[in-house]
């Protein structure tokens, strides 16, 4: 694992080097850097796999290609002994290798052949090409900004941000998306001027400008014939295969352990395929909702060597810390940002159960939406009322109004979905309560036409639901913690559940087949010969705090101090009034939303203060780079 970064067309050597600075968590182990006819590369290393001769960049034969990158290959044995085969000189057992031979050979087309979590640069200096792609799922991040007719790219935006004429102005639409869903979908981020390479493409930069290709579909084609037994059994052989791939490397690797279904199956299996004693890691929150017990049940079955971390009373007063981690206004990367700090005191490797409630349907929301149906019936009743209920602005009658638009919005499958993942927008007499006129009347985008490919052609709820949370809140929200909260403190997380070989399963499996017997219904049964009963009978909490229970604490307090009445005017986003009234009431489960609205605020202010206080490189000279026409000679 490490963190890539460059330019193209503009920069130098020594703002490669304050750009990769920014990546330095990514990569505590090496730093490697390149330049070559205008082009500029850099590699910060986290040494897993041959620690001794992993230094990048790593180029082809005669050294027309180069490449930089940032993941795991977990398929490059295979794929190395290939290009031997066909006369390549290999040096290394180091993964990054492969990649300039292969491209020499097929072209950029050869990352569908790729399994693995990556995000990688390639400079073809012969044709004159940079290349940027990023692995099928979107497990590792990518992103770019076209900077004075150039272009910039980084694993985060701390290695944008080192750039002076980027521009810092936060995103409207972003900040409108995460403040609906608490995560920024789709290729946005919180800075305007930056986007993310999407998952499973490649751009290419060039004399001609900048395109962005597909290279990977994403094809979903359930498979009726298969019984249940049959493909339970599937399952069990296909991620025992999976692990075993992923337990490649020359570190210690640890699994981060819940005690619920996901993890302990990974715990079961690394168990069964390697027999090694491994490292178990916990997170508690001090609250009722706590899985400990259940992660020391899983520990002691499988005898593991296991530590948990129970967080202090007052866990807010990390915010800002994880906050400059994730790079957005997020509620749940606080929880990964303790964990991970954890996790990397011990190892510098772990597997997580993260994918598996998406691929094979865990989630409350599934349940939810298969009644739905139901409601049809009773849906003009629910537009009748919500309408007799406009005048009406407590705030405990929040939730009853959007009750209403849920049975209300039957005929319109992704604003119904997007309802139960919280989103707002539609509401008019809330946006006119929460919103400045001002900030409303920037606003020209919507979440539905994000969503709404996912529903089309009259496909099942319940499977639609499935592909949009694959494609959208698993990426940019879960796994977008995942990377940033575990390269803060040097850890490669892994994920099982997303192995290629995994997902092209989970997308043959009718969603009827998935649901049978209840949420993840199928999933148990594949892992039933390998848990304990308790742990599949185990009630699904999730890996979060309890909102309530966090406004008792210290979430009222931080809310109070951070969105005073001045930074809130400062901000233009939202009301003063309506913040005061969320942080003047009394704690109850019925304004747990708001409870998490806050909390998106407070993260939003912090966000604009990490984004203000980023350092930028400053040219000793007073330039604010090198000039994009002198051509350097390839070094690293």
């Amino acid at each position: 694992m490490c963190g890539i970064c460059g330019t193209a067309g503009f920069g130098g050597i020594d703002l490669l080097r304050a750009m990769a600075e920014g990546l330095a968590h990514r990569g505590p182990d090496g730093e490697g850097l390149y330049a070559r006819d205008g082009v500029f590369l850099a590699n910060r290393r986290l040494a897993i796999v041959d620690i001794a001769n992993g230094a990048q960049p790593f180029f082809n034969e005669d050294r027309s290609i180069a490449a930089v990158y940032n993941g795991e290959i977990y398929n490059f044995p295979e794929l190395r002994a290939e290009l031997i085969s066909r006369g390549h000189e290999m040096r290394t057992r180091c993964d990054t290798e492969i990649l300039p031979h292969l491209y020499e050979d097929e072209g950029i087309e050869f990352a569908r052949r790729l399994n693995g979590i990556f995000a990688f640069a390639i400079h073809d200096a012969r044709r004159g090409i940079l290349w940027l792609a990023r692995d099928p799922i979107g497990v590792k991040p990518l992103h770019y900004a076209e900077v004075g007719g150039g272009l910039a790219f980084g694993s985060e935006l701390k290695a944008l941000l080192a750039i002076p004429s980027l521009s810092r102005e936060i995103d409207p639409i972003a900040v409108h998306f995460s403040l609906n869903l608490r995560y920024i979908p789709g290729e946005r981020t919180i800075l305007r001027d930056v986007r993310r390479v999407p998952a499973g493409c490649a751009l290419r930069r060039d004399s001609r400008g900048i395109e962005i290709r597909r290279y990977a579909e994403s094809a979903w084609s359930p498979d009726p014939r298969p019984t249940e037994d049959e493909w339970a059994e599937e399952i069990r052989e296909t991620l025992r295969r999976a692990v075993k791939r992923q337990l490649m490397g020359d570190v210690e690797i640890g699994i981060t352990l819940s005690g619920g279904i996901d993890s302990s199956g990974l715990v079961a299996l690394v168990r069964q395929v390697s027999g090694a004693r491994l490292k178990t890691f916990t997170l508690g929150f001090d609250e009722p909702t706590d899985e400990l017990a259940d992660a020391r049940r899983v520990a002691r079955a499988f005898d593991t060597d296991h530590r948990e971390l129970v967080l202090p009373f007052r866990g807010l007063e990390r915010l800002p810390r994880a906050i400059a981690c994730v790079e957005e206004p997020k509620v749940n990367g606080l929880q990964g940002n303790y964990l991970f700090e954890f996790v990397g005191r011990e190892v510098k490797a772990a597997l997580s159960g993260l994918g598996g409630d998406e691929l094979f349907a865990g989630y409350d929301i599934y349940r939810h939406l298969a009644r739905s149906g139901r409601l049809r019936v009773i849906a003009p009743l629910a537009r009748a009322a919500r309408i007799l209920m406009r005048p009406f602005g407590s705030l405990k009658l929040d939730i009853v109004r959007r009750g209403l638009d849920w049975i209300a919005s039957i005929d319109d499958p992704a604003w119904h979905y997007l309802l139960l993942r919280n989103a707002w927008e539609r509401d008019a007499t809330l946006a006119a309560r929460i919103y400045t006129p001002e900030f409303a009347a920037r606003l020209d985008r919507s979440l539905s036409p994000l969503f709404e490919p996912y529903f089309a052609g009259g496909i099942d709820l319940c499977d639609g639901a499935r592909r949009a949370e694959f494609a959208t809140k698993m990426v940019d929200d879960f796994l977008l913690n995942e990377d940033r909260n575990s390269m803060a403190f040097g850890v490669e997380s892994r994920v099982p559940y997303l192995d290629l070989e995994v997902v092209d399963l989970a997308r043959r499996i009718p969603i009827e087949i998935l649901l049978r017997g209840g949420l993840k219904g199928l999933m148990k049964k594949a892992l039933a010969p390998l848990l304990p009963a308790e742990v599949l009978a185990k009630r699904k909490w999730g890996f979060t705090f309890n909102p309530v229970e966090q406004f008792r604490k210290d979430l009222r307090d931080m809310a109070a101090e951070v969105l005073t009445a001045a930074r809130i005017r400062e901000g233009g986003v939202v009301r003063q009034e309506y913040v005061r009234r969320i942080i003047e009431s009394r704690p109850s489960p019925s304004l747990r939303w708001h409870y998490f609205f806050l909390w998106q605020l407070v993260g939003l202010e912090l966000t604009r203060d990490w984004i203000r206080d980023a350092p930028a490189f400053r040219a000793v000279d007073g330039s604010a780079y090198e000039s994009s026409t002198s051509t350097v000679k390839s070094i690293g």
